[in-house]
C-alpha cells in the first residue's frame, strides 16, 4: 500500500464573492495572531450539529449499561444491550450511537450483545467538535476494548471507512456492513476549503492538529489495504440515489474487494435507509451465531 500526500491550495477558493472576502480575512486574521485563528477554525469550522433523537431512541438508551472510554482527554459513551458475540454499531459524521437503533432489537433476538457509542463531537461524548481521524481513533478505542468478543459490525457512511481503517489491522474475521461508505474524503475535504474559502496555509495548520492530537495522518487513514480488509466477509448497502456519499464510493470497495456483495436500494438516500425494513432485515441475515 502506498501512502498518499495532499497539497491545500492548489485553487485558492471557489472564486465566489463569499469565499474570496473570507479567504483574505482568514489569511489576514492567519498572519496576525495564527495559533489563535487556528484553534477557533478548528472548533468552529468542525463543530457537530447535534443529532436529535426520538422518544424511542431515548427509552432504548436509557435500558442500555452506559460507561465512558477515554483516551488522552477524551471520553467516548458507550451503550451496551444484551449478552454474547459482540455487533458494534458505528455511526458516521453528526450522527450519533442511537442513528442505528433500528438494527439493536433483531440483533438482541439473535442473541448478540449490541454495542453503539458517540463518536468524539458527538452525543454525549467529549467535545463539541470532531474530525475524521478522530472518528478513526475512536472507533478503534472501542472496537479494541470488545477485542476478545468482537464478530461483526454495522457502520454507516464515514463510520464504514473508519471500520474498514481499524479491520486492517484485526486478524480474525469479522462480518462487517458498510452502510453508504465515503470515497474520496481529501478531495472532499479540499472542496469543503474552498467553498468556505479557507486560506490555505491555515487549514494546513488546522489539519496538522488534527493530526497531532489524534496522532494519525490523513494521507494514512484515507488510504484502506484491501489485502489486509479482504480477509473479512463484507456487505455493502448502498442507496442509487444518495447525495451524499455517491454509490461509487462502494462500487471501488466492491472493485476491490473480489465476491463481496453490494446491496442497492432506490430512494432511500442517506439517512432513511438505516430504518428501512427490508434492508434492516437484509442487514441482520449477514450475522448468525458463531457454532
Amino acid at each position: 500500500m502506498n501512502n498518499i500526500s495532499y497539497n491545500w491550495g492548489q485553487k485558492k477558493h471557489a472564486r465566489t464573492i463569499l469565499s474570496a472576502s473570507v479567504y483574505w480575512l482568514t489569511k489576514l486574521a492567519f498572519y496576525i495572531s495564527p495559533h489563535k485563528v487556528t484553534r477557533l477554525t478548528r472548533e468552529k469550522g468542525f463543530t457537530v450539529k447535534p443529532y436529535r433523537i426520538s422518544a424511542e431512541q431515548r427509552e432504548l438508551m436509557e435500558q442500555a449499561r452506559s460507561f465512558d472510554l477515554e483516551y488522552k482527554h477524551n471520553k467516548i459513551r458507550v451503550y451496551e444491550w444484551g449478552s454474547g458475540p459482540v455487533i458494534l454499531l458505528v455511526h458516521g459524521w453528526a450522527g450519533r450511537a442511537l442513528q442505528l437503533d433500528a438494527f439493536v432489537t433483531p440483533l438482541l433476538d439473535k442473541g448478540f450483545r449490541v454495542v453503539a457509542f458517540d463518536q468524539k463531537g458527538h452525543g454525549e461524548s467529549s467535545s463539541r467538535f470532531s474530525s475524521y481521524p478522530e472518528i478513526v481513533r475512536s472507533t478503534g478505542l472501542v472496537a479494541a476494548h470488545y477485542a476478545d468478543s468482537l464478530y461483526g459490525v454495522v457502520a454507516h457512511s464515514i463510520g464504514s471507512n473508519s471500520m474498514f481503517k481499524i479491520s486492517e489491522n484485526i486478524e480474525r474475521e469479522l462480518k462487517i456492513v458498510a452502510v453508504a461508505p465515503m470515497e474520496h474524503f481529501l478531495g472532499w475535504l479540499e472542496r469543503m476549503r474552498m467553498q468556505i474559502g479557507i486560506y490555505e496555509n491555515l487549514f494546513a495548520q488546522v489539519v496538522r492538529q488534527i493530526e497531532s492530537e489524534s496522532e494519525l495522518k490523513l494521507s494514512d487513514i484515507c488510504v484502506l489495504d484491501y489485502e489486509r480488509i479482504k480477509r473479512h466477509d463484507v456487505l455493502l448497502v448502498h442507496d442509487k440515489f444518495d447525495r451524499m456519499n455517491k454509490i461509487s464510493a462502494s462500487h471501488e470497495i466492491q472493485k476491490n474487494l473480489h465476491g463481496t456483495q453490494l446491496v442497492e436500494t432506490e430512494k432511500l438516500g442517506h439517512s432513511r435507509i438505516l430504518s428501512n425494513q427490508e434492508v434492516v432485515h437484509r442487514v441482520v441475515a449477514h450475522f448468525n451465531l458463531p457454532a
